[in-house]
């Protein structure tokens, strides 16, 4: 009878160590370092890379991260901005002058790339 091991539910939900691999792919600073750190043989670690499963979830988590990631920059915008601006009444005319060049520079991208966005969305409607 051929049985399988825990670390290998085909076409399952994923294993404790699975989902383990997973944190640590998304925290490490490379795959051979997530591997050694769930202590997983090459062949079993990179064989849950291929399994669509696993990388179902490990997209769900790196997208799940992303977005707590961009929150936190957004948080961090509006104080930002704000220190910029108060960085124009700067006695130094040099920050004064480097402030106003980053909120220019800034600005414009963002009018730039609400340009672009509303010409997508406008494209997009037409193609529907």
């Amino acid at each position: 009878m051929n049985r399988l091991s825990p670390d290998s539910v085909p076409n399952g939900p994923l294993t404790t160590r699975q989902q383990m691999a997973i944190v640590e792919i998304l925290s490490s600073r490379s795959l051979e370092e997530a591997r050694k750190r769930v202590k997983a043989a090459k062949g079993t670690f990179y064989g849950w890379l291929k399994d669509p499963n696993f990388q179902e979830e490990l997209s769900r988590q790196k997208q799940a991260l992303v977005r707590q990631v961009v929150n936190r920059l957004r948080f961090g915008i509006g104080q930002a901005t704000e220190k910029l601006l108060a960085l124009l009444e700067n006695e130094r005319p040099s920050v004064q002058l480097r402030s106003a060049q980053t909120i220019l520079d800034y600005g414009f991208r963002a009018v730039e790339f609400e340009d672009i966005e509303g010409r997508l969305s406008a494209i997009e409607v037409k193609l529907r």
